[in-house]
């Protein structure tokens, strides 16, 4: 399902780029574009501007899951766990999962992706 892939995708950059520079990234995504969003919000004289203030808290809002998933890694060993079977061809893995990251930009997509996969998840 693609919210697995949204943990994949932070489990790979914790992976490459390492654990504390992705919980910074993921960390400032949410603080920065909620912080500017709400920022252009209280300033907002047109609607263009309520939709650009809007877009940014939704995009921060975003970020949220690939903050929670990358605590939830936690280590380059944990992320090289949950990848292991894409790990065989490095480029080809980076490159999907770098593709997948401009889902990212798609306001609330991936939270309600998270939701979703998690309601299906629960037992009946």
């Amino acid at each position: 399902m693609l919210a697995n892939d949204f943990r994949k995708l932070a489990a790979i950059d914790i992976l490459f780029f390492g654990y504390r520079v992705i919980l910074a990234e993921y960390a400032v995504g949410v603080l920065f574009s909620v912080a500017l969003g709400l920022f252009v919000l209280l300033r907002a004289a047109s609607f263009l501007q309520v939709l650009l203030g809007t877009y940014f808290v939704c995009l921060g809002i975003n970020y949220v899951p690939m903050l929670s998933y990358s605590i939830a890694i936690a280590n380059k060993q944990n992320a090289r766990a949950e990848i292991f079977d894409e790990l065989g061809d490095k480029r080809t893995a980076m490159s999907k999962y770098r593709r997948k990251s401009l889902f990212l930009l798609v306001p609330l997509l991936i939270p309600t992706l998270a939701v979703v996969c998690k309601l299906r998840a629960r037992p009946k």
